[in-house]
C-alpha cells in the first residue's frame, strides 16, 4: 500500500492552508498556521534572500505540513526577505543576525508556548541560534541537512556550476532543485510554481537588487553570517546547546555529504548523550520532500520523546 504523500517513494502534493500575515517589529510576515495538539512545532526552511533561481518559501515545507499537523500544531513562516515576507527595512539588516531575531520575534508576537523548532540547511543555522538564543522557548531542536551549521567548505558552488538555463526561468529553478535531490523526478511542477512565484513578488525583487545589485550581500550577510558561524560552533563546542537534538540527513545528498553532518554530530554529542542522527536512503538535500512519510516519523517520534507529555 502506498504511504498517503509518497508515490514510489517520491513526495506528491498536499494542499496547503490559507497563508496569514502579521505585523513583526513592521515588518509585515506571511506564515502558515494549522493543525492542533498539545504539542506546537515551527519550521524553519533554508536558503536566503537575493537567491534568483532557489527562491524558498515557506511552501516548501508542504509535505511535512500535511503530515505533521496530523497531531501537532504546526507553524512555518517566509523568513524575512523571503517567499512574501517583506524586506529588511533597513539596509543594514541584510544579514543572517537580522533573519534570526525576525524569527524569534514572530514566536513571541505568535505568544507560542515552549515549541520544538525544525530548520533545514540555512534554516538549521538559524533554527540553532534559535535555540541558544531562547532555550526557555525551545523543547527540541531538528536540524536537516544544514551546510551552514557544519564545519569545512561548503560544495553548493560545486554541485550548482555551470548552469545550462538562463538564471530566472522555469528551467534553471528547476534544475537548480535537481541537483540538490537524489531524483530529479522529486521536482515537480507545483514546486517549480511556488519558487516562480516568489520570483514574480515585487518586495522579492526589490530585496534581490539590495543583496546582489547594490552588494549588500558581499558587503553585510556573507561576514555576518561568518562571525555567526564561527561564534555557534565555539558555543556548541562549550556545551551551551542545552536543548535535545536530532539531526536528519540525506544519504546522497551531495552539497552536505553524510561525513559533514556526523562530524556536527559529534560536536554536539558531547555534550548531549541522547542526541540522535538519522540518515534517510535513497535522499539527498531535501529529505522531507524526497521522503515525507519517513520524516515526519521521525519528527513525531523525536516530539514523543521531548513533548509536554514527557516533560
Amino acid at each position: 500500500m502506498t504511504a498517503p504523500h509518497e508515490t514510489n517513494g517520491l513526495a506528491r502534493s498536499a494542499p496547503m492552508p490559507e497563508p496569514r500575515t502579521i505585523d513583526v517589529d513592521g515588518v509585515q510576515t506571511r506564515y502558515y498556521d494549522c493543525g492542533s495538539g498539545p504539542e506546537t512545532v515551527v519550521l524553519v526552511y533554508g536558503g536566503n534572500f537575493g537567491s534568483a533561481d532557489s527562491a524558498s518559501s515557506a511552501w516548501v515545507w508542504s509535505l511535512a505540513i500535511a503530515g505533521l499537523s496530523r497531531r501537532h500544531r504546526v507553524i512555518a513562516f517566509d523568513k524575512l526577505g523571503q517567499g512574501f515576507t517583506d524586506a529588511p527595512l533597513r539596509d543594514e539588516d541584510y544579514t543572517m543576525g537580522a533573519v534570526v531575531r525576525h524569527a524569534m520575534a514572530l514566536c513571541r508576537r505568535l505568544d507560542l508556548p515552549p515549541f520544538h523548532v525544525v530548520g533545514h540547511s540555512r534554516g538549521g543555522f538559524a533554527a540553532t541560534r534559535m535555540a541558544l538564543e531562547m532555550p526557555e522557548s525551545i523543547r527540541s531542536l531538528t536540524i536537516c541537512s544544514s551546510g551552514t551549521l557544519s564545519t569545512g567548505v561548503g560544495l553548493n558552488e560545486v554541485v550548482l556550476a555551470m548552469p545550462p538555463y538562463p538564471s530566472g526561468t522555469r528551467e534553471a529553478a528547476r534544475w537548480v532543485y535537481q541537483q540538490y535531490c537524489a531524483r530529479p523526478e522529486a521536482v515537480d511542477d507545483e514546486w517549480v510554481d511556488a519558487v516562480m512565484a516568489v520570483l514574480a513578488n515585487p518586495v522579492y525583487q526589490a530585496g534581490m537588487r539590495k543583496y546582489a545589485g547594490e552588494g549588500l550581500g558581499v558587503k553585510l550577510f556573507i561576514p555576518d553570517l561568518a562571525r555567526m558561524k564561527r561564534e555557534t560552533l565555539t558555543w556548541i563546542g562549550e556545551g551551551r546547546l542545552q536543548r535535545p537534538v536530532q539531526m536528519i540527513w540525506g544519504a546522497n545528498d551531495r552539497t552536505v555529504p553524510v561525513e559533514r553532518g556526523l562530524e556536527m554530530f559529534e560536536a554536539i554529542a558531547a555534550h548531549d548523550r541522547k542526541a540522535g542522527f538519522h540518515v534517510i536512503n535513497d535522499a539527498g538535500h531535501f529529505t522531507f520532500r524526497e521522503h515525507p512519510e519517513r520524516f515526519v516519523a521521525l519528527v513525531d517520534s523525536f516530539i514523543d520523546l521531548h513533548g509536554f507529555a514527557s516533560a
